[in-house]
């Protein structure tokens, strides 16, 4: 009894110890993103990424991307064009530090599909779809729509990526639509 007293104490040590940190605020410039990703970084439409949790150096990344135009989306490139340095960082300590929300919302028939193509991503992405590489995206739990998208966008060329080239290029629309349905439902590995 006296090994399960110390647990709980301890445990109860840790809780008040988490607790008592600091919450990160709300950056100024988060009220640019919350009308498409929301303000916990879940995406409100299927074709929008979901935000929260996802690596902070890929949204740094990203969002320099949008700002710069070297990542073309109509929006995205206009909502960026504004956001200091500052702003970007901070955006992105924000979102990367929400919870993570998986969509499970693909075409659950195609998922052993998508899991049986998915040894084209696991190099990058990771087995489960959590790379090792902060650079890359976390593309487990995104909305099948947008990870369709995604991957047809680097097949078209409205997204590069030497990489992801070489890895569509033999996608049809059926196998990204399962790779999606594969995706959306996988969780956040611990």
């Amino acid at each position: 009894m006296k090994f399960f007293e110390q647990c709980a104490r301890r445990w109860v040590i840790l809780v008040a110890a988490l607790m008592a940190l600091p919450l990160a605020a709300e950056p100024d410039a988060l009220q640019i993103c919350v009308s498409c990703h929301g303000k916990d970084g879940v995406g409100i439409n299927a074709d929008y990424a979901n935000l929260g949790g996802q690596n902070k150096a890929y949204l740094v990344n990203q969002l320099y991307a949008f700002r710069s135009g070297d990542r073309k989306n109509a929006v995205m490139n206009g909502m960026a064009a504004g956001l200091s340095d500052a702003d970007i960082e901070a955006l992105a300590a924000w979102y990367s530090g929400q919870q993570w929300v998986t969509q499970n919302n693909g075409d659950a028939s195609l998922v052993e599909e998508g899991r049986n193509r998915a040894g084209y991503c696991h190099a990058c992405h990771g087995m489960q779809g959590h790379p090792v590489a902060q650079e890359w995206p976390i593309i487990a739990g995104q909305s099948a729509l947008y990870v369709e998208n995604q991957l047809m966008g680097f097949k078209n060329g409205a997204r590069y990526h030497p990489l992801m080239a070489n890895v569509v290029k033999n996608l049809d629309p059926a196998a990204m639509k399962a790779l999606a349905a594969y995706y959306t439902q996988v969780t956040k590995a611990d």
